[in-house]
């Protein structure tokens, strides 16, 4: 057989393969899912413009992003740090890149067949590989460098009508399954074979690897494998009871939880693959095709094409969940954002006879935390804001603003279900905290923002110190004491709980009216003491420092000196035993003739010696 014949056949054994399965899925799917369409509440909900008015809600659900017109996306992935998707589609010749930030494609990479499906990233984001559709069957693995963002090659030596591939950790081999239950691993690099078995049977849907790499789950009916990941050699087998295809194989963070899908059934389940148990199964839509888990919230998404919707399972509690996204178009595939955990959909349309155009970004559910916001004077008003995200009314869904007067109990706000919060400010309302939490029914996961306060100005006290001295007995200068504040400004006593004024020396006051320090002090010493003002936005306090001292005697001698023209009369001086004639002067401070008269007799003789000298000088000059 020539290799264009080959190649024929196989696209033919592929399509009727294909179409085959898809049959079989559904006509046994439909008496197997008698479980009712759940009445989505609000529908897909249009966004609101937020406004600095009434206040506004905005759910904020998910962003649809066009792909193509009428293209088929069939799968939408993440890189592994979250930055980018990875889009293919089955009537699109191209490897479409997103920029999951701004939410817009980024980049279109050409590919050598008509379209794609089943996009895996390597562990370090470097390669992406994806089944190379052409007329819905599988022709290969394309494989994009995702650091140059170009196409690499085609691996061809892959069975038709893949239905899922898994890379290895080290990126160095690539495990593939196809419906008739071919499994082979290849070098991930040259595409060569490296094992190949063939289980019994058909229609295998689920894939994966566990235990750090050392096994290889297959799924089909109600059967699981074990392989060994270099052989492909089976290892043992179990039976996942109560189901009718197990597929879609997916881990989150614990080997021990396999989520999947029941591929002829409505329900997403949990399984141990170590022990072969079981752990839940719950009835969620008809007719589910992957699955996507959370072992933190103990729940799992899947996508429902029949129904245009996503919808999620609860394993605590059993139930599915009432609310539900809606795609624009059926959604073929799904998976997550591992950095966000936002879902992401691929939108291929076909339920409802329309080709899909786009794929979108489910938002898991958050708030923004409010700021404070700062007001001047009572009475003024203010607005906390928080950003709601992925947050549906209904079922319980939605949020509602809190207050708190120490930040540890909460109390609902009655009505407070926007995402903006008006307050009044006042001496109630200021001593509060606010913040917004949430509950969304689709995700069963709430939380809540930080808390937010009004910012006010407290009163000051502007009197500065120090005081004046007072004066034992002296009635002390009025002194008024001065402050900042509201209207309601205020200066108190301890009984009022909220002023304290003590420590004032006795006899004097502090007039609380007024703020006037006054009295009159009976007691010398240092006084200290604190005055505090208050009013509606909070308090201030200073301490003061008071000095009162004695009123003392004036300074001087205590008796009177003696009149100099006056002399003493009898013995009352300090010689009055002795010669009280010669020493009446000196009793007063005076000096005596005798001293006198020599002081002038020098003075003389000097001015007598100065003429001399200043005559033999001339003398001299004139020789």
């Amino acid at each position: 057989m020539s290799t264009t014949s080959a190649l024929q056949s196989r696209r033919v054994r592929g399509t009727v393969g294909t179409i085959l399965g898809v049959a079989l899925v559904f006509s046994a799917a439909l008496p197997a899912t008698a479980i009712d369409r759940p009445a989505d509440d609000d529908g897909p909900v249009a966004t609101q413009p937020r406004t600095a008015g009434t206040p506004t809600f905005t759910p904020d659900l998910q962003t649809d992003i066009h792909i193509g017109d009428e293209v088929q996306p069939s799968d939408f992935v993440s890189s592994p740090d979250g930055k980018w998707g990875y889009v293919v589609a089955r009537e699109l010749q191209e490897f479409v890149v997103i920029n999951m930030s701004t939410r817009e494609v980024e980049k279109r990479i050409a590919i050598p067949t008509e379209g794609g499906a089943f996009i895996r990233v390597s562990a370090d984001g470097t390669r992406a590989y994806f089944a190379l559709q052409q007329q819905y069957t599988s022709v290969g693995i394309g494989v994009i460098d995702l650091t140059a963002g170009t196409y690499v090659t085609t691996l061809a030596s892959t069975p038709d009508n893949i239905q899922e591939i898994v890379v290895a950790q080290d990126g160095s081999t690539l495990h593939v399954l196809n419906l008739d239950g071919d499994v082979v691993r290849l070098d991930a690099t040259t595409g060569a074979e490296l094992a190949h078995t063939k289980l019994p049977g058909t229609n295998f849907y689920g894939l994966a690897r566990i235990d750090d790499g050392n096994t290889v789950l297959v799924g089909r009916g109600t059967t699981v494998y074990r392989l060994d990941p270099t052989t492909l050699a089976e290892l043992s087998s179990f039976t996942v009871p109560g189901v009718n295809a197990v597929a879609h194989f997916r881990v989150d963070t614990t080997d021990e939880r396999v989520y999947f899908t029941d591929a002829q059934g409505s329900g997403l389940g949990v399984f141990n693959p170590k022990t072969g148990d079981l752990t839940s199964l719950v009835s969620v839509g008809n007719v589910m095709d992957e699955v996507i888990g959370f072992d933190d919230l103990n729940r799992s998404f899947g996508n429902v094409p029949y129904w245009d919707y996503l919808m999620a399972a609860d394993h605590a509690t059993g139930k599915r969940s009432e609310s539900v996204r809606v795609m624009p178009d059926a959604p073929f595939s799904m998976s997550k954002n591992p950095v966000t955990r936002d879902l992401l959909s691929a939108n291929g349309g076909w339920s409802n006879a329309e080709k899909g155009s786009t794929v979108s970004i489910v938002n898991a559910p958050s708030v923004s935390d409010p700021n404070d916001a700062a007001v001047t004077r009572v009475g003024d008003s203010v607005r906390f804001e928080t950003e709601a995200v992925g947050i549906k009314r209904g079922h319980g869904g939605g949020i509602i603003w809190q207050s708190s007067p120490d930040g540890e109990t909460w109390t609902d706000l009655e009505g407070e279900t926007f995402e903006q919060l008006d307050v009044v400010a006042d001496a109630d309302t200021v001593k509060l905290e606010y913040r917004v939490r949430y509950y969304d029914d689709f995700w069963g996961q709430r939380g809540a923002s930080a808390g937010a306060r009004i910012t006010a100005p407290a009163p000051k006290i502007t009197f500065d110190a120090p005081l004046k001295d007072g004066i034992v007995g002296e009635a002390y200068p009025a002194t008024q004491f001065t402050a900042t504040g509201q209207d309601d400004l205020a200066w108190e006593t301890p009984q009022a709980t909220k002023a304290t004024v003590s420590g004032l020396p006795d006899g004097m006051t502090f007039d609380l009216a007024d703020a006037t320090l006054s009295g009159t002090p009976t007691e010398a010493g240092t006084y200290t003491f604190v005055v505090r003002v208050t009013d509606a936005f909070g308090e201030d306090s200073r301490e003061y420092s008071l000095t009162v001292t004695d009123d003392e005697d004036p300074t001087g001698p205590t008796t009177p000196p003696t009149d100099p023209g006056t002399p003493p009369t009898g013995p009352t001086g300090p010689n009055a035993g002795g010669e009280s004639g010669k020493g009446s002067l000196s009793d007063t401070g005076g000096v005596s003739p005798l001293l006198l008269s020599l002081i002038a007799a020098g003075i003389v003789a000097a001015g007598g010696a100065g003429i001399v000298f200043a005559r033999r000088g001339r003398g001299r000059a004139g020789i």
